[in-house]
């Protein structure tokens, strides 16, 4: 009987262990997801280092558990990840809310940042953060020879010579049904009569002579590996595309550590930055942790 007693004893020591290791182990683990943070990106080269930029340096930098959701496709996919809180912060462009979220072609070019700040966290209480220090433009392309031997330099000079001439354009699926293509029409009554094509098959099809104008961004390492020609838009009827991270605002009010780290970042990525990163990516094959880790090394942000 005695032995018994000690053995049942023994066996409720163990239970009561058990229990409050488990019990323990459970308010652990949602102390580390409640400091968790979801960070998603679109599914272009550039989108994916500006995120990988944000998460390595929140990694390194906080407490805070990161969690990736890259490729989401576009914007419009990206943004309502964040309004759904399947996201918690992402990285856009001023030109792309104003024409894609907000649906404005119409806009004030010198305080276009500032009233993006305000009717943001107005509407959708999301706050953008300081610039990375780089403009991505959306552009339409060609090759420079062909530039050079159809006069072709300006928007203006490609809505002329479509008139009178057959040009094959093509856009991809999200580019072709933006404002960027209302605002051609209503500024410089050009109608792209264009095919769709996937955004990985364009500069190769320009390249290729398949097609003879395309788009893209202003930033991409395949400009200058292709010899590609910028048309420039000379009446300013597409906005800027200043490159910045948006968060919704309580978790900035949960984790104010974010916007502090973030702001290591302000006017630390240039142009030629981004175009070497996007390069190192895309034409050397490196991993983008491994360009993202270098970058934050070498500017002292970690």
């Amino acid at each position: 009987m005695q032995i018994f007693k000690k053995r049942f004893f023994i066996l409720l020591i163990f239970l009561l262990i058990t229990i409050c290791s488990s019990l323990f182990f459970d308010v652990y683990q949602k102390q580390k997801e409640s400091n968790a943070i979801v960070i998603g990106s679109k599914n272009c080269t550039e989108n994916q280092i500006l995120s990988e930029i944000i998460a390595s340096l929140l990694e390194k930098n906080t407490n805070l558990k990161v969690k990736r959701k890259f490729n989401l496709e576009g914007t419009l996919i990206c943004f309502e990840a964040l309004k759904s809180k399947d996201i918690d912060l992402y990285s856009e462009y001023s030109g792309t809310a104003l024409f894609s979220i907000l649906k404005q072609n119409t806009f004030d070019e010198k305080n276009s940042f500032a009233y993006l700040k305000k009717i943001f966290l107005e509407k959708f209480n999301i706050e953008w953060l300081d610039p990375f220090g780089f403009e991505n433009r959306y552009v339409l392309l060609m090759q420079k020879q062909k530039c050079d031997k159809l006069k072709i330099f300006t928007f203006s000079n490609l809505k002329d010579y479509i008139e009178s001439h057959n040009l094959k354009i093509a856009l991809d699926p999200e580019f072709s049904i933006r404002e960027e293509i209302s605002a051609l029409s209503s500024v410089y009554k050009l109608n792209l009569k264009h095919e769709i094509i996937d955004q990985s098959l364009l500069y190769f099809s320009l390249n290729s002579d398949v097609v003879d104008v395309t788009n893209g961004f202003s930033t991409d390492s395949k400009i200058k590996k292709y010899d590609l020609q910028i048309l420039k838009d000379n009446k300013n009827a597409w906005p800027t595309y200043i490159a910045a991270p948006i968060v919704r605002y309580e978790v900035l009010e949960k984790y104010p550590q974010i916007q502090k780290e973030l702001k290591k970042l302000n006017g630390k990525i240039t142009d030629e930055k981004i175009k070497k990163l996007i390069y190192l990516a895309d034409e050397n094959k490196q991993k983008i942790y491994d360009i993202v880790n270098e970058f934050l090394i070498e500017e002292k942000i970690i």
